[in-house]
């Protein structure tokens, strides 16, 4: 993942990873309110959500459904921003 949402902190505050069954979001830091989106190749949101990082450090998002390809996780807070790309085969 790139973005200031990372670099204000530390590289490793946020931690991301995605397999075929689910997209996995640790935060190593408390970033309050925390909007979490996933977007498809053709730009729709295809998940969307708000977490409270004071309260919930993991995020394991079910992806086992999704179609195969590219997506694109945006995190998003008072703090910063930051996304990554992961494959869906």
């Amino acid at each position: 993942m790139h973005g200031d949402l990372l670099n204000s902190i530390g590289p490793n505050a946020v931690v991301a990873g995605a397999n075929d069954n689910a997209v996995y979001i640790g935060f190593n830091q408390d970033f309050g309110n925390v909007s979490i989106s996933i977007f498809n190749e053709a730009g729709l949101v295809v998940y969307s959500t708000v977490v409270d990082t004071s309260v919930q450090q993991v995020v394991i998002i079910p992806f086992f459904s999704a179609a195969s390809g590219s997506y694109t996780v945006e995190l998003s807070s008072a703090n910063g921003y930051a996304d990554g790309d992961f494959e869906r085969n």
